[in-house]
């Protein structure tokens, strides 16, 4: 039963925080991921996607694109970084799980890998034909 539940169980240790433990420990997570920090010799891709949102939104906003595109552009950023991060923590995991080589460690690693791919291309479609249409008709007579 749930009232029966022994408070500590490792699922009610990372369960059983006030929200605002909860959103410090989101906060966290995002800064861990951003900074790359979470391995010290992991590659952080933030380096790469972050300066290429800013130039996205900035590119955007430059070209006058109204609101619903812009957010559009935000919400593929939002995707890709999201994609990145769940693909860090599945890093940081597989660290964590064991230091040899293991073949279903190493396809859990290439299939986030791959999700990470996929978005980022989808998004880059997206950002395509939502910058490169406007872009096209300004600089066509």
């Amino acid at each position: 039963m749930a009232n029966d539940r022994d408070a500590n169980l490792p699922s009610d240790i990372y369960s059983n925080r006030s929200w605002v433990q909860k959103f410090r420990i989101s906060f966290r997570g995002l800064w861990l991921g951003l900074t790359g920090t979470q391995s010290p010799n992991s590659l952080n891709s933030f380096g790469v996607h972050v300066p290429i949102a800013i130039a996205v939104v900035l590119t955007g906003v430059w070209i006058g694109l109204e609101p619903i595109r812009l957010s559009l552009l935000l919400l593929c950023i939002g995707t890709v970084m999201a994609a990145e991060l769940f693909n860090s923590s599945l890093e940081s995991l597989a660290k964590a799980i064991t230091d040899q080589t293991d073949q279903n460690v190493a396809n859990a690693l290439d299939i986030a890998s791959g999700a990470v791919l996929l978005v980022s291309l989808t998004a880059s479609i997206v950002g395509a034909l939502i910058l490169g249409i406007p872009i096209l008709q300004m600089w066509t007579p």
